[in-house]
């Protein structure tokens, strides 16, 4: 249940310029989702703060699509990362990598 919440959260979140980040779950289903869209090499991280930093490291010269990538973009540049790093942390990783623009049916 909290991965798809997690999920959701992060989707009404693209929509609006002033959402920031509140916990990892989130952070790591846009790293996966901004990864899969970017078309970034996914990698095995050890915490979610190297989650965040190979995230923001591979998307260093990607150019967001629209408003909704600009704003998962800046939400991610500006969280700062619990330390829990467990499996659904993971688990969502892999979710975003396997979407492609959720926010379009």
């Amino acid at each position: 249940m909290v991965p798809v919440l997690a999920r959701m959260a992060v989707i009404i979140k693209a929509d609006h310029e002033t959402n920031i980040i509140t916990g990892n779950y989130e952070m790591a289903y846009i790293c996966g989702l901004l990864c899969r869209l970017s078309g970034a090499s996914p990698a095995i991280y050890d915490s979610p703060e190297a989650m965040r930093q190979g995230t923001l490291a591979a998307l260093e010269s990607y150019r967001a699509q629209d408003a909704r990538e600009e704003n998962l973009l800046r939400m991610l540049k500006a969280y700062k990362p619990e330390t829990i790093y467990d499996d659904q942390v993971q688990e969502l990783y892999r979710m975003g990598l396997e979407e492609n623009r959720p926010w379009q049916k």
